[in-house]
């Protein structure tokens, strides 16, 4: 049965982590003391895992999928219900969450929720090693997202 909060096993999330954030196999596979092939298949074995979640959860929500990254943990689909975009990611954190774009994100002004949201988008960017200043660290979540999701998925946006 997959988990929607962790589907990949301790080991599988962080060879993965450690990928996404830049490093090479063979990077990988000293740091860990193990071998490129035992890494690759890793990889590999933890990619599949992601697709399947990342397209479970998509069929869950009757998104229709536009374009999936299992090795970047999200996927881009429609909800042709909502009529809107959707970005379905993952993080070895924080697990799957499904975003919506919405025509006036910024009237959301619950402080809290927006911090929580704004913390998970900076655990995204972070375990891909997108680089972000200071600035766009500041942004509303909202912005934020559109800033980094566009970064992996080249068309997207609010």
């Amino acid at each position: 049965m997959l988990s929607f909060i962790s589907p990949l096993s301790p080991r599988q999330k962080l060879i993965w982590s450690l990928l996404s954030r830049g490093l090479s196999v063979s990077e990988v596979a000293r740091r860990l003391r193990t071998t490129p092939q035992y890494v690759h298949q890793t990889k590999r074995a933890a990619e599949a895992k992601l697709l399947r979640a990342l397209m479970e959860a998509a069929r869950a929500s009757s998104i229709q999928i536009k374009l999936a990254r299992p090795e970047a943990g999200i996927l881009w689909g429609y909800h042709p219900g909502l009529r809107r975009d959707a970005i379905i990611t993952y993080t070895a954190r924080q697990g799957i969450k499904i975003w919506y774009w919405y025509d006036n994100p910024e009237e959301v002004t619950d402080q809290a929720f927006l911090n929580e949201t704004r913390e998970y988008l900076l655990t995204f960017a972070e375990e891909r090693g997108i680089h972000l200043t200071e600035e766009e660290k500041k942004l509303h979540p909202a912005k934020l997202a559109n800033i980094i999701f566009s970064r992996l998925l080249p068309g997207v946006k609010s």
